[in-house]
């Protein structure tokens, strides 16, 4: 088959990864980056090939950052034009980690939690039963676990891993628990607490769109508590805010908690490249809400 000029000129570009001069190396990466993801699968094939592991090492650090592109281009664009959807943020966000993530097996996995609660709920059900069956099918029927290892423990903050593992962090089970709300458009919404990332449940009838019926922890198996308990929790913490003061946060600023709490994982692991990966990510969401 006939090469395309583009396909030559990659296949050229390739063949200088060897090159000892690290100025011709650095020229080559970054023309070599800037083709994107089509330049991934001909950088796999020399890798394969390839018997010299400072050259694989290279490639693999270029494929890394062309990954790594487009992971911030695609989160960039859902902060545009798709942050109501929470469930494609999160695996935008987390696809840094694992590019090749099986997208369908992920929507049909969330899908079968969402027929799963829909099938317990009908008309007649307050919204505290509602939560009940949802803490049910999550906690009880598809066994979601607290991962009280959280704090040096990233793959509990990726959606992938949760589902696969059973176990999830605060704020990623958090935030699983809204997306399967939102999935079954429950009033169900994200509450700025101070080093905390609770739900809840939006009173519909009110309105000023400000009171909620009753706040959720879906950390601890989706516990619910009311107004007073929630107020003698914050007095616990010695926290100046009132109730008035805690904001509900938009799907950007969910996603934005989540990669803040996994940044502090890596930090304490020490795994500083990951950090600064998931600190960028941050800025891509800072950037949009300026």
């Amino acid at each position: 088959m006939q090469l395309t000029f583009q396909d030559a000129e990659l296949k050229a570009l390739i063949r200088l990864l060897d090159d000892p001069d690290d100025s011709v190396y650095s020229t080559v990466s970054s023309k070599l980056i800037s083709f994107g993801k089509k330049v991934v699968p001909l950088l796999e094939v020399e890798w394969e090939i390839q018997h010299q592991h400072a050259i694989q090492d290279r490639i693999e650090r270029i494929i890394e950052e062309i990954e790594f592109e487009y992971c911030s281009s695609q989160l960039r664009g859902w902060c545009n034009d798709d942050s109501e959807n929470l469930l494609s943020g999160l695996l935008i966000s987390g696809s840094f980690q694992y590019p090749e993530l099986d997208i369908d097996s992920i929507y049909k996995r969330i899908e079968l939690l969402r027929k799963d609660v829909w099938l317990e709920l009908n008309d007649n059900l307050t919204s505290l039963e509602k939560v009940r069956v949802i803490n049910h099918i999550l906690f009880d029927v598809h066994d979601i676990k607290a991962d009280h290892t959280y704090q040096k423990a990233p793959q509990s903050f990726y959606l992938n891993k949760i589902l696969a593992d059973g176990a999830a962090s605060p704020v990623a089970m958090a935030v699983l628990y809204k997306i399967v709300a939102d999935e079954l458009e429950l009033p169900i919404v994200g509450i700025d607490l101070p080093h905390h990332f609770i739900l809840g449940y939006r009173d519909i009838n009110n309105d000023t769109g400000n009171d909620m019926l009753f706040y959720i922890n879906p950390f601890s198996k989706g516990a619910v508590f009311g107004r007073g308990e929630l107020e003698r929790y914050m007095e616990k913490l010695q926290l100046e805010q009132r109730i008035e003061d805690l904001k509900t946060l938009n799907n950007v600023q969910i996603v934005k908690r989540l990669l803040s709490e996994l940044k502090d994982c890596y930090q304490r692991l020490g795994k500083y490249s990951k950090m600064d990966k998931v600190n960028t990510l941050i800025q891509v969401l800072n950037n949009h809400n300026k």
